[in-house]
């Protein structure tokens, strides 16, 4: 079991991801597709963002980690590197295996063993509508998934940045900001545009200063 802290925008934002999967896979079903990545559920979601929000803040060899996570079985991946034993998602092994996965479209692979998360090994492939959760910078992860199509490879669809989160949602009808409020209809566009993520102060103290432009899409 995890020792990590409690990462509250983690909670907050898990049953809002949970919905979006679930949505748009069960729309990929319905039109007949099939080979989708496995649906995850708000618990799976909100212990990776937690392992990965705190590891974010714990520099290895010098360098904080650049990880991505992808929630999947080894056998729904192609040609994985599975470890010998699955390792526990804490942020203290995320940091530990982040030199040797930093690499670009290299995903560390989480899945469910009994009623823990762990870490199974790595993959360079990941199916449709596979989560992912990469880790920008400290304190700053955006949720993925896996285009269906693959144009432009992954949708965003939450940025994390310390407290403040922000959902973008290409199809639903509401755009939701950290502080939980609801954006309809009309407005929706106008408020993904307007919704600023605000310099969050990260655990040591530290503003995250640095843009999202270059990294996050």
């Amino acid at each position: 079991m995890s020792t990590d802290p409690t990462y509250q925008a983690a909670n907050t934002v898990a049953p809002i991801v949970e919905e979006h999967f679930a949505r748009h896979m069960a729309e990929a079903r319905r039109l007949g597709e099939d080979g989708l990545a496995p649906q995850p559920d708000a618990r799976s979601i909100a212990a990776i963002i937690n392992a990965t929000f705190w590891a974010s803040f714990r520099p290895e060899e010098g360098r904080f980690p650049k990880i991505s996570l992808a929630y999947l079985p080894p056998e729904a991946a192609q040609l994985p590197m599975v470890f010998e034993h699955p390792l526990p998602l804490t942020a203290g092994v995320l940091r530990k295996l982040a030199p040797a996965v930093e690499r670009p479209e290299i995903h560390l692979g989480v899945w469910n063993h009994g009623d823990e998360l762990k870490v199974w090994g790595t993959t360079r492939t990941i199916p449709s509508f596979c989560f992912v959760l990469e880790d920008i910078e400290p304190g700053l992860l955006v949720v993925k998934h896996r285009r269906l199509d693959g144009f432009g490879k992954y949708a965003n669809v939450a940025v994390l940045k310390g407290e403040q989160v922000k959902v973008v949602d290409e199809n639903g009808a509401r755009v939701r900001a950290g502080n939980g409020r609801r954006r309809r209809g009309s407005d929706r566009a106008a408020a993904a545009r307007q919704l600023p993520l605000a310099d969050a102060r990260a655990p040591h103290g530290h503003g995250l200063t640095r843009g999202l432009n270059a990294r996050v899409g």
